[in-house]
């Protein structure tokens, strides 16, 4: 488990990560498929069979204002985006975020959790990529029981709550499009 410290732009994801730990020391093989896909397998997020239900979050909003996952739960799937704003990959992807956003945003619940310690900078970086969704600031605790290895990871979670697909790293839109369609049961 690598310690965010004082740059995060260090987590920036290793692509070929295959498993990832959950629930503290607890270990959930769960298939992430990088976007080189290997074998002739489909790039994008999997689902792993017995679908754990995500670790709880507790953190401040970017005005301090304390928000848990489970408020964003229940009635629709959750993406649930950890990055940091010194990342490149997690850069990359925000313009990828929007256009998700675009399409799903009234079927799925949007939710990053961003590795900065100045809200700041977070809320400027959300502003510049018309991201209108809640931002949690992250901290040591998230990325122990998330098992956070490296940023961006999204997290799809259906509306209970269960972990249905994690990718690690960057992604194509359609790589999360295919995998919010699965959840959510209807066609692009």
């Amino acid at each position: 488990m690598r310690d965010l410290g004082p740059s995060p732009a260090c987590l920036c994801a290793r692509i070929t990560r295959t498993v990832v730990r959950l629930l503290g020391g607890y270990t959930t093989a769960l298939v992430v498929l990088a976007f080189v896909g290997a074998g002739g397998a489909a790039p994008g997020l999997a689902a792993d069979q017995l679908q754990p239900v995500a670790p709880p979050l507790s953190l401040p909003d970017l005005d301090g204002r304390t928000r848990t996952l489970n408020e964003f739960l229940g009635s629709k799937p959750v993406l649930l985006e950890f990055m940091s704003t010194d990342c490149p990959h997690c850069r990359t992807m925000a313009p990828v975020l929007t256009r998700l956003h675009e399409v799903y945003g009234n079927r799925v619940s949007f939710l990053t959790v961003a590795f900065d310690r100045r809200a700041t900078r977070v809320k400027a970086f959300a502003q510049v990529h018309g991201h209108s969704w809640c931002y949690l600031l992250g901290d040591d605790h998230t990325v122990r029981v998330y098992a956070l290895e490296g940023v961006p990871t999204f997290v799809l979670l259906g509306p209970d709550g269960r972990i249905r697909g994690v990718q690690v790293g960057s992604c194509a839109y359609e790589d999360l499009a295919r995998a919010i369609e699965d959840v959510i049961g209807s066609p692009r």
